[in-house]
């Protein structure tokens, strides 16, 4: 099942128009006349002007395709040098040293067109119809210096403006408040991409304009490209209906409208150009000019129940995206005009891929536990029962060796099966986390989680405060939906390492941040660190973290960093660490808002 509607990644709508078909045209063209003017070469003797032909599409192919034009020359100069060689073993007199400076003439052209094409002045030109030749609000920026490089007349309209005007001049003399723009640049680090952000601007008459800005990054541009809605009051944008569908166009989610028959009467996603879909060419259309013909009828079907029955509905519809598998929650309900006519239905389709995933990853783990579970008790039933005398009778007989009538050089071999036994201990306790792992239902309670006093708690029962100066620098205000017991064994877990692998002055922080759609919750440490090598297998079931001595004291009950990283991709999210040997170790999780 797949989307019929489908163009070349190259003609995305927000990028690029049709005319590339004819640029590409025009560089096979040149391509081939260069390679037929080399050929007949020998017999019309015209060597120079076959060598300089090449330079057309080669300056050609940099200036339109950067990103290709290196393989483009290398295609060209490969085509000369096998046809130079092909006259060659004919008999033909040719000068190999004068066949070598055309071939590096070649790659000098295209490193000096590439260079030249780098120039900003080019790179906006390129860009220029993106911003220009539309009716939404537009601008394009620099990403280091903020400063509007490009603005449409709708943009300026809204800030007192003239386009020409606002060439060149950076975005705090119309967005001055200096923690949102310090927000904006975080998150466009980040992510490279920020949505309906509500923002202040400042009009050029120093009145204040509520806006809604989006950005994405255009990597192969240097560039920034931002829309701008102005939203004024949140009563005035209910009310204006224009305003609320410039708010629909810049949502992930996916809204529509269709008539009885099953016509698309509007259509609008944010994402659509990247997956080649034209929203003004649905319209008009049924379904099948973007569904294929299975899930074309069962949506057909679906509407109909909706017109028919006038209620609302929803279903999960699966499909493939430019060969990325994709699951949409879509909700349909009836759509009457002012004079109450049912005029259609109108919905929204939300992409549920990776909750769709969650639930499968769910389910997977689930039957993997129930598969292991009873392996995983016995073995820890078997391994404990021989060490528990083992390791008792040791440690009797090391802190007394003279009562056992063993000399005090006995002892020392003696101390040293006594540590590794107690390393297979807590290889077993290990074990014994796994299988507690596996007794649970494996089934997240989602609510709501107070961060602060849930990170106090893990903190006073711990007592890790006596052990360690803690500083907990979560906002009073910061909440997430989660599992509440899951989160707190994987925040006691990585508390619990920051303080057991540690020296005096024990120093441990707990910090948030959040982003569109993440949670971040960091715990940092000053302890002994991590090795490079060791960083990526610390959340391996058996691993020490980095710490192989063997007199280091290790945990031996929680259920280590292996189970703490499960909970977390229970809640679709994920653990990542950024250590330094000697220095400490940051640890920061990952948990989406949409759980």
């Amino acid at each position: 099942m797949t989307v019929n509607r489908r163009f070349p990644g190259r003609l995305r709508e927000d990028l690029f128009t049709g005319t590339d078909l004819v640029k590409m045209i025009v560089i096979l063209s040149f391509s081939a006349v260069s390679f037929m003017l080399t050929v007949i070469a020998p017999d019309y003797g015209i060597y120079p002007a076959n060598s300089l032909i090449y330079c057309i599409p080669i300056l050609l192919a940099a200036l339109w395709y950067p990103g290709q034009g290196f393989r483009v020359t290398a295609l060209l100069v490969a085509g000369f040098a096998l046809i130079r060689i092909y006259f060659l073993t004919l008999g033909f007199a040719i000068d190999p040293v004068m066949t070598g400076l055309n071939m590096l003439f070649f790659f000098w052209v295209f490193g000096a067109t590439v260079l030249f094409s780098q120039d900003p002045y080019l790179t906006i030109s390129r860009c220029r119809q993106v911003v220009e030749n539309t009716r939404d609000a537009r601008l394009l920026c620099d990403p280091e210096t903020l400063r509007v490089l490009c603005v449409s007349r709708r943009c300026a309209d809204i800030l007192g403006y003239a386009p020409p005007e606002l060439i060149g001049i950076p975005v705090e003399k119309f967005w001055p408040d200096e923690s949102e723009r310090a927000r904006f640049i975080a998150e466009m680090k980040r992510e490279g991409y920020i949505g309906n952000m509500e923002a202040t601007f400042r009009t050029r008459n120093g009145d204040a304009r509520a806006v809604l800005i989006s950005c994405r990054s255009l990597a192969d541009e240097n560039l920034v490209l931002c829309t701008v809605v102005d939203i004024g009051g949140h009563a005035a944008l209910v009310q204006e209906n224009g305003r609320l569908m410039e708010l629909i166009h810049q949502s992930n989610d996916i809204f529509f409208m269709q008539d009885v028959a099953g016509r698309i009467l509007h259509f609008s996603w944010l994402r659509a150009p990247e997956y080649g879909i034209s929203p003004e060419g649905l319209i008009g259309q049924g379904v099948d000019a973007l569904l294929s013909a299975d899930l074309a009828r069962e949506h057909a079907a679906r509407l109909q129940d909706v017109v028919e029955g006038k209620k609302s509905t929803c279903y999960d519809i699966s499909l493939e995206l430019a060969g990325t598998r994709h699951v949409f929650s879509i909700t349909m309900a009836p759509y009457y005009g002012v004079d109450g006519t049912l005029i259609g239905v109108a919905g929204s389709a939300r992409d549920i891929t990776e909750v769709w995933r969650q639930r499968l990853a769910c389910r997977q783990m689930a039957l993997e536990i129930d598969q292991w579970k009873g392996l995983v008790a016995t073995l820890s039933h078997e391994l404990r029962t021989p060490l528990q005398p083992l390791i008792g009778h040791l440690q009797m007989i090391v802190e007394d060796p003279g009562y056992y009538g063993l000399s005090e050089e006995a002892k020392g071999p003696l101390a040293t099966c006594l540590a590794c036994a107690r390393q297979e201990q807590a290889a077993v306790e290990k074990m014994v986390g796994f299988g507690l792992l596996a007794a649970d239902s494996v089934e997240l309670v989602i609510q709501s989680v107070p961060l602060r006093s849930l990170v106090d708690s893990i903190v006073s029962s711990g007592g890790y405060d006596r052990e360690a100066e803690f500083c907990n620098d979560i906002p009073e205000t910061a909440s997430l939906r989660g599992d509440r017991d899951r989160l707190y064994e994987v925040i006691e877990t990585l508390v619990s390492n920051a303080v057991k692998y540690n020296e005096p002055p024990k120093k441990v922080w707990a910090s948030y941040t959040e982003s569109n759609r993440n949670h971040y919750i960091t715990v940092c440490d000053n302890g002994i660190g991590i090795s490079a090598d060791a960083v990526e297998s610390i959340f391996g079931p058996f691993s020490t973290g980095g710490t192989e001595q063997p007199n280091r004291e290790r945990r031996q009950t929680d259920p280590g960093l292996s189970i703490a990283n499960k909970y977390v991709r229970l809640h679709g999210g994920d653990i990542t660490v950024r250590s330094v040997v000697g220095e400490g170790s940051t640890f920061t999780i990952r948990i989406p808002k949409e759980v």
